[in-house]
């Protein structure tokens, strides 16, 4: 366990669907097994039709008091949608790692273009822009995009990889053995990503 100066706060955002409550909660398991103490907060909006969901997890060595990243006190951002990504860097700090897919979901007529929404990501420090489709079809796992994403940031938290593997197999232990597989295959994988 590594010691923390303050609580790391991680946002996990994407729309209903995605699967940011279940990225959320490998998370969250992960670090309570590293021995932190740990809160997580979700909002669920309109997730049923597509709408906007997102997480809140804060970690710390010590009793953590609120379960809500407040403005500009975020160290991770996990952006499962890029326009999703886009409306929670307000949430994150100056040195904060953003790792976000670059794979729009369309969900509204007012949907920008989703090259601006791109390129406005690219500009922030320490962004890392997954093309996820591109790498499930590379692992042949259609749903492995999350946990692709969740492989990358990982390397951004003071977790260790054998946490990680536990965590997942803890998730996915109701499914079929090869589910459990191909989800550490598409951990390791995002790992390997620079």
């Amino acid at each position: 366990m590594k010691d923390l100066n303050r609580p790391f706060g991680i946002i996990v955002a994407g729309v209903g669907g995605q699967g940011a409550i279940t990225l959320a909660q490998l998370i969250l398991g992960a670090a309570w097994k590293e021995g932190y103490f740990v809160h997580q907060a979700e909002v669920h909006g309109m997730s049923q039709r597509g709408g906007s969901v997102n997480a809140h997890i804060l970690f710390d060595n010590k009793e953590v008091s609120s379960p809500v990243v407040m403005q500009g006190a975020g160290d991770l951002l996990i952006g499962m949608e890029p326009l999703e990504t886009l409306r929670y860097l307000k949430l994150m700090n100056k040195e904060a790692n953003v790792v976000s897919s670059m794979i729009p979901i369309k969900n509204m007529d007012s949907y920008p273009v989703a090259e601006k929404v791109i390129h406005e990501l690219k500009q922030v420090t320490n962004s890392i822009l997954i093309d996820t489709d591109k790498y499930t079809s590379k692992l042949k796992n259609p749903k492995a995009g999350n946990i692709i994403l969740l492989g990358v940031a990982s390397k951004f938290l003071p977790i260790k990889d054998k946490t990680w593997h536990s965590i997942i197999n803890e998730r996915f232990a109701g499914k079929d053995n090869t589910v459990i597989k191909k989800n550490i295959e598409a951990f390791e994988f995002g790992r390997k990503l620079k």
